[in-house]
């Protein structure tokens, strides 16, 4: 069974607590575990549903996951 796209990047950020994805882990280092999931092993909607919970904000609708998680990384090296 595969983990939930915000479990596996909490896990891969050293944290078990999502709320750390919010701030308590450096947004490069999230973005630097994004980059590293290809695209294709999540949806669209888990992608779109990640950069909304990451981001503290709702994200627009993307037509692929690419491009929902090329959106969640750049949105993340901005701050």
């Amino acid at each position: 069974m595969k983990d939930d796209l915000l479990d596996r990047l909490a896990r891969e950020n050293g944290t078990v607590m999502l709320s750390d994805l919010h701030g308590y882990i450096s947004r490069e280092r999230i973005c630097d575990a994004v980059e590293k999931i290809p695209p294709e092993d999540y949806t669209l909607e888990e992608w779109e549903e990640a950069a909304g919970y990451i981001l503290g904000k709702k994200p627009p609708h993307f037509s692929t996951a690419q491009a929902a998680r090329r959106y969640l990384c750049n949105c993340l090296r901005r701050f």
